[in-house]
C-alpha cells in the first residue's frame, strides 16, 4: 500500500508541470509610484494606438485599461477601446456566464485546451454564455498585442481576447500559473476556478452547473 501511495505521489509531481505553466506575472514590473494603475495607462494608450484590432487581423484582440476591482469573488471591471468608442466589461458580460481563461501563446497546455474552448464557444453561442481570453504574455514580450493577434487568427479563435496586465492579474489572486480559467454567474461571481488545463467535456461540465 505504502508503495502503491508513493507512485501516485510520484504521478501527480510529474503531470503538475505539464497541465500549467509559470505565468511569470510577478517580473513585470513598474517602476513608478503609482504602480499598478502606471501599467493600466500605458495599456491604454497602446489601445488607442490599436484601436481597431480585428480589422487587420479579422479577430478581437484588444489591451484593456481602467481595470476596477469589484470585491473578493466578483469579476473585475475594466475598459477598452474599439472603433474609437470605448467598452466596459461588465456591460459587455451583463447577464451572461463567463467562461475567463486565463492563458498564454508560449504555454504548451494553454495551446493543448484551446481547440476545447472554441468548441465549447460554438456550442454555447447562443445561450446567455461568452468566452473570453486573457493573454499573459511573457514580461520581454515587446509588441504582445500583435503576437497575440497573429496567433488567434492562425487558431481561427472566435471570441474576444484582451492582453492582461498586473491590474487584472492582482485582481484575480496573481494568477501564478496559465492555464487559470474562472467560472462567473451572471451576477459577476466567481463560482469556480480550474486550475491547470481541462477537456471539452470537463469544461461543459462546469459550465452547465451555472448555465440555466
Amino acid at each position: 500500500m505504502k508503495n502503491m501511495q508513493k507512485i501516485i505521489l510520484m504521478s501527480l509531481l510529474f503531470l503538475l508541470p505539464q497541465l500549467s505553466c509559470n505565468s511569470e506575472s510577478k517580473k513585470q514590473q513598474s517602476h513608478n509610484n503609482d504602480g499598478v494603475q502606471q501599467i493600466a495607462a500605458n495599456s491604454a494608450s497602446s489601445a488607442a494606438d490599436n484601436t481597431n484590432s480585428s480589422s487587420a487581423t479579422s479577430v478581437r484582440v484588444f489591451n484593456m485599461s481602467d481595470v476596477k476591482s469589484m470585491g473578493a469573488n466578483k469579476a473585475s471591471d475594466f475598459t477598452w477601446t474599439e472603433n474609437g468608442k470605448t467598452y466596459k466589461f461588465s456591460e459587455y458580460t451583463k447577464g451572461k456566464v463567463v467562461f475567463l481563461n486565463f492563458w498564454g501563446t508560449w504555454c504548451p497546455p494553454c495551446r493543448a485546451e484551446i481547440p476545447d474552448i472554441i468548441e465549447v464557444s460554438k456550442e454555447l453561442k447562443n445561450k446567455d454564455f461568452i468566452v473570453i481570453g486573457m493573454a499573459t504574455e511573457r514580461s520581454n514580450e515587446k509588441d504582445p498585442l500583435t503576437k497575440v493577434a497573429d496567433f488567434a487568427k492562425e487558431k481561427g479563435i472566435p471570441y474576444t481576447i484582451f492582453v492582461s496586465n498586473d491590474a487584472i492579474r492582482k485582481n484575480y489572486g496573481g494568477i501564478q500559473f496559465v492555464p487559470t480559467t474562472f467560472i462567473i454567474d451572471k451576477d459577476g461571481n466567481i463560482v469556480e476556478t480550474i486550475n491547470g488545463m481541462k477537456d471539452k467535456a470537463g469544461f461543459l461540465s462546469s459550465i452547465n452547473k451555472v448555465l440555466k
